[in-house]
């Protein structure tokens, strides 16, 4: 027990005093609309870049066709790491490496999974073989391009977000326990990576905020112990999956409810770094309700004209409402939203108020910091990540 103590210590130490994280996703599919140049890695102290996938019988993907095509794997071992396009994605990470020059804070990371690619994770997790060649593909890629660690975004242990197809399986009751042996694998391995490279490669993880994610939290606490940090997605709490208008990451109480679930868990605040979204979601068919501004009303369904014909909204697309909308703000959620009542839409979303406000919170905890989904969606002048950036200065 004091041995597990004392890593989960170090850890947590390895951040310098007065430092906090700001991490962001880059979207590599994205990289025609948001190439890396775009990237201000100054605001930053890692990208994560999503996403890579897990081999598995050769082939990666997902076989739900809602979600995207199965593939031949590049390596063919289970286990080992699976590009979307090989070539663009090594060319988007030797562009994100080389911002590390001038900006030394700066590190790059790959994030291995996300909601599509996470079909795969229970098989690796249950196999030391597959586990092994991960460890491997994992090694040989971050030396390859100078990356600086891993992140697993599984979601989720114990209950796949896509539903996994006929025949296949994709969630087991020992998941947690498998993520918790794979993690100490990974550690070992890194350490002793990092020793002879010269530096250290880290291992973070993507966890639900919801209870269900974290159970007892005997089992998080216990992963916590292999791990450099937890980035706590604390958004999506509500969006148009469900038919009534209410906040996707509302301060209080959801935000603040998951971060106090992790703490009691017994995980350090230097080792949560709080997730924050710079999108929104919009709900058509809302009526005005007592208040006349749409707040937690029944809705018909999601608004289908946001990025890409879905219902979820960069913060450009949601400062590009004009007539009709008006911005309202919940004082006792510490969050914006915006309701046309002509239109009957309403939408939540996030801004610059509530980032700092956020901030605020991350700072008065004493968690490590701050990530964010995702960099693309950010509105030209930058002002989420310079507010959250600024925000989040020591």
């Amino acid at each position: 027990m004091r041995a597990n103590f004392l890593m989960a210590a170090a850890l947590a130490a390895a951040l310098p005093a007065g430092a906090t994280e700001v991490v962001g996703y880059y979207p590599g599919w994205k990289h025609q609309s948001y190439p890396v140049s775009s990237v201000d890695a100054s605001k930053l102290t890692m990208a994560l870049y999503a996403f890579v996938d897990l081999c598995w019988d050769g082939k990666h993907g997902n076989a739900d066709p809602s979600v995207n095509k199965v593939e031949p794997c590049q390596d063919a071992r289970n286990g080992a790491l699976a590009w979307r396009n090989e070539a663009e994605d090594g060319a988007n990470l030797r562009a994100l490496v080389a911002l590390k020059r001038q900006h030394p804070q700066f590190k790059v990371v790959i994030s291995v999974g996300g909601w599509d690619w996470s079909n795969r994770f229970s098989n690796v997790a249950a196999s030391a073989p597959a586990r092994a060649n991960f460890i491997a593909s994992s090694l040989q890629t971050m030396r390859r391009y100078g990356l600086d660690g891993v992140d697993l975004d599984w979601e989720f242990p114990g209950e796949v977000g896509v539903p996994c197809v006929a025949g296949e399986v994709c969630a087991r009751p020992e998941d947690r326990q498998n993520f918790i042996t794979w993690a100490r694998e990974l550690r070992t391995a890194f350490d002793a990576a990092g020793k002879q490279d010269g530096k250290r490669y880290s291992i973070t993880i993507a966890a639900g905020g919801n209870a269900s994610y974290t159970g007892d939290g005997v089992w998080v606490k216990q992963l916590a112990q292999s791990l450099d940090w937890i980035n706590l997605m604390a958004y999506d709490y509500h969006a148009p999956w469900e038919k009534s208008s209410n906040h996707h990451a509302a301060l209080y109480d959801d935000v603040t409810g998951s971060v106090q679930r992790y703490l009691h868990a017994g995980v350090a605040p230097q080792q949560l770094v709080l997730g924050v979204p710079f999108y929104g979601y919009g709900w058509k068919g809302c009526p005005p309700g007592p208040n006349g501004d749409g707040l937690r009303q029944p809705c018909e369904s999601g608004v289908t004209d946001g990025v890409n014909g879905s219902n979820s909204y960069s913060y450009g697309m949601v400062l590009q409402r004009g007539d009709g909308y008006r911005r309202y703000r919940d004082a006792a959620a510490h969050a914006p939203y915006m309701y046309n009542a002509a239109e009957r839409v309403w939408i939540a979303y996030e801004d610059p108020q509530s980032l700092r406000e956020k901030a605020a919170y991350i700072k008065q905890q004493g968690l490590r910091g701050a990530m964010f989904w995702e960099l693309s969606v950010d509105d030209e002048r930058r002002q989420m990540l310079n507010t959250l950036s600024e925000a989040m200065r020591p």
